[in-house]
């Protein structure tokens, strides 16, 4: 199975946690890479299995947009994300769908696992392939004063297979705010913890992404 992470903080650290998952699920013999945003510039080397979305050029337009892009973390991207004029939001937008777009093409994933919901859910989305999404509470936080990043937001994680919270009272959030109290069964929760366990359920979840794409195939 090859499955593609896109996480919403800074990718391209090695001690990232994004990459230590990337890491065990080699290990589980599943092949992964990563897309996210790079502090780096395009020009200089990647990590391995990495597809760094270049914002600051874009980012510089606003002083937190910058910060979360030079080496923030999740939490700050989604709230930076959140805060920006609908056209430097645009333009984000375009810039990380184009690399998102070249990734998923170049790795042809079984399916994407996303960290956090925001912006890059959406084009995991739009990329066509099975998604699984991780929810934490400062992606619904961000959401709540910005009527048209949550349109967004919830469109894309009510597209996707499976929603994880990162603990039961996220994942009730994320019931009730987003997805209208239905679910499907499709809303679980578990947190990011030991990096092997955490491995295995991201795993797990992509497994049935692809089993839930094939089930309304057939």
């Amino acid at each position: 199975m090859r499955i593609l992470l896109v996480d919403h903080g800074c990718c391209d650290p090695p001690h990232a946690r994004v990459h230590r998952l990337r890491e065990q699920l080699l290990a589980l013999g599943i092949e992964a890479a990563i897309c996210g945003p790079a502090t780096v510039s395009s020009l200089e080397r990647q990590p391995p299995g990495m597809f760094g979305i270049h914002l600051h050029d874009v980012a510089a337009a606003s002083r937190g947009l910058l910060e979360a892009v030079s080496g923030g973390t999740p939490d700050a991207f989604v709230a930076a994300v959140a805060a920006v004029p609908s056209r430097l939001l645009g333009l984000v937008r375009e810039t990380a769908r184009q690399m998102l777009a070249e990734a998923a093409d170049i790795v042809y994933p079984d399916a994407i696992f996303v960290l956090h919901a925001s912006l890059l859910t959406d084009l995991a989305v739009e990329t066509g392939a099975p998604v699984a999404v991780h929810v934490a509470a400062a992606d619904l936080a961000a959401t709540r004063g910005r009527p048209s990043l949550r349109r967004l937001v919830t469109g894309a994680v009510g597209s996707c297979g499976i929603i994880v919270g990162e603990n039961a009272a996220t994942a009730a959030a994320v019931r009730h705010e987003w997805l209208g109290d239905d679910d499907d069964g499709r809303c679980e929760s578990w947190p990011f913890g030991d990096d092997r366990v955490a491995a295995e359920r991201v795993a797990d979840a992509c497994r049935r992404v692809v089993a839930q794409r094939n089930g309304l195939r057939g």
